[in-house]
């Protein structure tokens, strides 16, 4: 059974447009049993929710083409839907969209901001560590409290974030823009707790955080470190950092590094695909201050609907560079 991802769904039916053979991936589709991840089919409904003729268009071409709709725990189908894209009204679309909105916002969120605490906790430990030398356990105390001061938070931040960006043309964007800039904000207020920490002893009292960080030159701090920050994206700060990290503590490819987060955030993500696309996006980050992609979440997401016996249909060069490495776990035709 072949799996389509969105582009190739979209490329087979004709609402986007590709230099790649489509004749041949349609042929393939009218000989064999193939599904689409409601993943896709969600992308496609809130993409186009103010298009129905496309919308038509696209439900025409599954209904022709027999294509299967597979749901999953992330995306599951809505109550009461049945299927009939070809003759959805506008009303049903815009009821049928405000549900499968609700989920995606509540999913999506949730899902990045498990990358964006990673990215964070990544930072402020390069942080400590950027002398090679061990701190204090009084500094790893610090940078638990003030990792904890954020991500009580995150969440929140991040689902209103992804809120406003479904309201907008360019979601993609609007979500990348927003990371970044809640990234270099949380890194700009955290860090110069961490660093004046690690010049405090275990064997020194602290009576009165004043003692250790006046309020003036913590602001003095933040300061300095915005104005670093300004010239160039959180992201690729993010990987100044973790040169420092590695070439101060023998941990080429961080690969040390990974495996403390592997050993915080596996129990939280149970899926191996989605295992594999937070540890290589957070890899691309550190290493080359690679930018994020909502979209590259998105095909994780499907990804969960893989199995075994399944080969899918992609034209997405990340996920082909993803599904290549694990060779033993998926088959795949591109």
């Amino acid at each position: 059974m072949y799996v389509l991802d969105t582009n190739a769904f979209y490329y087979a039916a004709g609402i986007s447009t590709c230099t790649y053979n489509v004749e041949k991936l349609r042929k393939l589709i009218r000989e064999n049993d193939t599904f689409i991840s409601t993943t896709s089919l969600y992308e496609f409904l809130i993409r186009f929710r103010d298009d129905i003729t496309t919308i038509h268009k696209g439900g025409k071409y599954l209904w022709k083409n027999k294509i299967k709709l597979a749901s999953n725990v992330f995306n599951p189908l809505p109550d009461n839907f049945t299927g009939d894209l070809m003759n959805i009204t506008q009303n049903e679309l815009n009821e049928l969209c405000h549900k499968i909105l609700a989920n995606k916002i509540d999913i999506e969120s949730r899902l990045i901001t498990i990358l964006f605490d990673m990215c964070l906790l990544s930072g402020y430990y390069f942080s400590a560590m950027s002398s090679g030398k061990e701190p204090s356990s009084f500094c790893f105390e610090v940078l638990e409290k003030v990792s904890r001061m954020f991500t009580e938070i995150n969440l929140e931040v991040l689902v209103n974030i992804f809120t406003e960006a479904y309201k907008t043309v360019d979601c993609e964007n609007f979500i990348r823009d927003s990371f970044y800039n809640l990234l270099s904000f949380e890194l700009e207020k955290g860090i110069p707790f961490i660093e004046r920490a690690k010049s405090i002893s275990d064997d020194m009292d602290i009576l009165n955080i004043d003692e250790w960080i006046p309020s003036d030159d913590y602001l003095k701090d933040t300061k300095m470190l915005f104005k670093k920050m300004k010239q160039r994206t959180s992201t690729a700060f993010l990987q100044r950092l973790a040169v420092t990290y590695w070439k101060n503590n023998n941990d080429p490819e961080l690969k040390k590094h990974i495996q403390r987060i592997r050993d915080i955030f596996d129990k939280k993500v149970k899926f191996t695909a989605l295992q594999d696309y937070y540890y290589d996006t957070l890899i691309n980050i550190m290493t080359s201050g690679g930018a994020l992609w909502k979209n590259d979440l998105l095909d994780a997401i499907i990804l969960c609907n893989v199995q075994d016996e399944h080969i899918m249909i992609t034209y997405d060069n990340g996920v082909i560079a993803r599904m290549e490495k694990r060779k033993k776990e998926f088959s795949l035709d591109y």
